[in-house]
């Protein structure tokens, strides 16, 4: 074979053959391969439709991450448009930002105490009074109707409605009832901290007993898991269950038992352990930074003092503090360890009003949450007077080349051979 039939080579297989071998490279050997020749782009604009193909790349380069971006993502988007978006997280600082809001609280009753993202493009917002739906596109209430009552906190999954009322019962609303003899509700009692994970719900009552309900059995029924000799201040979830103690120890659940993994007192990076363990959004941290004094160890300079919420989305780390100020980090390690104080932000906004600066009031994030958009993400963020949301958006030069048909539809194939053979001939 000669040189120049060998380099000819790869231009002039068949179609099919170079589909199917197309499907075996990585997404970052596809974007160079399309710049090889406009036969080649064409054919890696249909492959973007392909969801299956793509769900693939987004499972092996964002494994931690890309089935909560699935869940929450715009309506409408395909894995394609996932896996551009959360490939477009460490260029965030060169993205343009668009500020909106709504929800807004005008008495006591309506104030906002927490939300939570739900998929199809709704926003459970946790109001003093009711849990009450919008619609992310409007910005208006959904379709779906309000759960009113006053409630310490709420969740929500695709799985059940989890509400704790001040005087710690724990309601239990299953969803998705597959069976007309599965029980739809249940209520525990003496609750004092939660943590749901998908069909699993692990509860801790007053005696610092851990239960767990499964939410895919016939019959919402607490289990005893274990019994604990301290005091429990929050649960955690890896692989498996985690609990942080009022005596620094943080325990995990092996094969039954609390088997005791980290004392505090003998870490000098608190934070790191917290995010090993899946801990930084379950904490308190007004107890984290007593801890921090107890402990003699340094504390972080300027809104870090006063942290309200974390929210961890595979690299990217949401903070929300006390005074309006909220900060986007992107993969904050140093020396390999999970360090807020030694990372600058990529972003920071303050959304303390103007009118609250004379008077002193707080503003404090209360959670933060994601959702993935075409070329962009959306940052929802609670405080108590309102909802806000961060649009950002990354700007592109758009080609007329964009993927209509999946690639392993025949008879497309058949119709880009003929197409290739009458321009050709042409």
């Amino acid at each position: 074979m000669t040189q120049d039939y060998l380099l000819s080579l790869p231009y002039s297989l068949p179609t099919e053959i170079l589909l199917y071998i197309l499907t075996y490279l990585p997404a970052k050997h596809l974007v160079r391969c399309r710049q090889v020749c406009v036969r080649w782009r064409n054919i890696i604009d249909w492959l973007t439709t392909s969801d299956s193909l793509w769900r693939e790349h987004c499972k092996r380069d964002f494994s931690d991450v890309h089935m909560i971006a699935r869940h929450k993502a715009r309506v409408g988007m395909l894995w394609f448009n996932i896996y551009r978006s959360l490939s477009l997280w460490p260029q965030l600082s060169l993205a343009r930002d668009v500020h909106d809001e709504f929800a807004s609280a005008s008495c006591l009753n309506d104030e906002i105490q927490s939300l939570e993202v739900l998929k199809n493009g709704i926003i459970g917002v946790h109001k003093f009074g009711s849990i009450v739906y919008y619609d992310i596109e409007t910005l208006e209430p959904a379709k779906r109707g309000p759960i009113t009552g006053e409630y310490v906190s709420y969740s929500e999954n695709d799985n059940a409605i989890i509400l704790k009322t001040h005087n710690l019962h724990l309601f239990v609303i299953r969803k998705l009832i597959h069976n007309p003899h599965f029980e739809s509700n249940a209520t525990f009692h003496e609750v004092k901290t939660y943590i749901l994970v998908d069909k699993l719900l692990y509860y801790v009552d007053l005696n610092n007993d851990i239960y767990l309900c499964k939410l895919d059995e016939a019959n919402l029924v607490n289990k005893l898991v274990k019994e604990s000799e301290e005091f429990i201040m929050c649960l955690g979830y890896t692989d498996r269950l985690n609990v942080l103690t009022f005596r620094r120890n943080i325990y995990s659940m092996i094969d039954g038992n609390l088997v005791l993994v980290c004392d505090l007192d003998e870490c000098y990076n608190l934070l790191h352990q917290f995010y090993k363990y899946n801990l930084l959004e379950t904490v308190d941290w007004r107890i984290v930074f007593q801890w921090t004094c107890i402990m003699h160890h340094k504390l972080p300079e300027g809104p870090l003092r006063e942290i309200m919420t974390v929210r961890i989305y595979g690299d990217v780390v949401l903070v929300g503090c006390n005074w309006g100020v909220f900060l986007i980090y992107y993969a904050p390690f140093t020396n390999g360890e999970f360090d807020l104080y030694k990372t600058v932000p990529v972003r920071q906004y303050n959304f303390m009003e103007p009118s609250d600066c004379p008077v002193l009031i707080v503003c404090p994030i209360l959670r933060a949450d994601i959702l993935e958009a075409e070329d962009g993400h959306t940052i929802i963020l609670a405080m108590p007077k309102k909802v806000a949301l961060l649009d950002f958006v990354h700007d592109f030069k758009r080609t007329e080349s964009v993927a209509v048909l999946p690639y392993n539809d025949l008879q497309q194939v058949k119709l880009l051979r003929t197409a290739e053979v009458d321009n050709n001939t042409s």
